[in-house]
């Protein structure tokens, strides 16, 4: 199988990963909104070679703004119950993306990223103060 092909089908089950994501969370957070659309996006990174770590910060780029992107209907700032459905749908969608590209360097990015608050990290955060 050819690399672009490979990539291609990453690609593919990427995009279906976050709109799996969005799809289950969405259907959690607003049981009581039967409007409620799923979004989609699709994160591209054919153009990348992921053993640059400066292509593996792009792509985790791509993937954070995808995430982003999935989850902005619940990224009303405003209402702490809509913050907190943004960001459990955010970290989950990120967290899909990553596991779906399946490359050690981004996922060891995403391990690393502060800003997500995944089960286990707190217990190393408060383990090392």
């Amino acid at each position: 199988m050819s690399t672009v092909l490979a990539k291609n089908i990453r690609v593919a089950r990427l995009v279906a990963a976050v709109g799996v994501a969005a799809l289950s969370f969405g259907v959690a957070a607003h049981a009581e909104h039967s409007d409620a659309s799923i979004a989609k996006t699709v994160v591209g990174y054919t153009d990348l070679d992921l053993s640059q770590p400066a292509d593996v910060r792009l792509l985790y780029t791509r993937l954070q703004r995808a995430s982003a992107q999935v989850c902005g209907d619940y990224k009303d700032l405003r209402s702490l119950a809509m913050k907190r459905a943004y960001d459990a749908c955010y970290e989950k969608s990120l967290s899909r993306a990553v596991d779906e590209v399946n490359h050690s360097a981004v996922t060891a990015m995403f391990a690393a990223d502060n800003r997500i608050k995944v089960a286990g990290r707190a217990a190393k955060v408060s383990a090392n103060t």
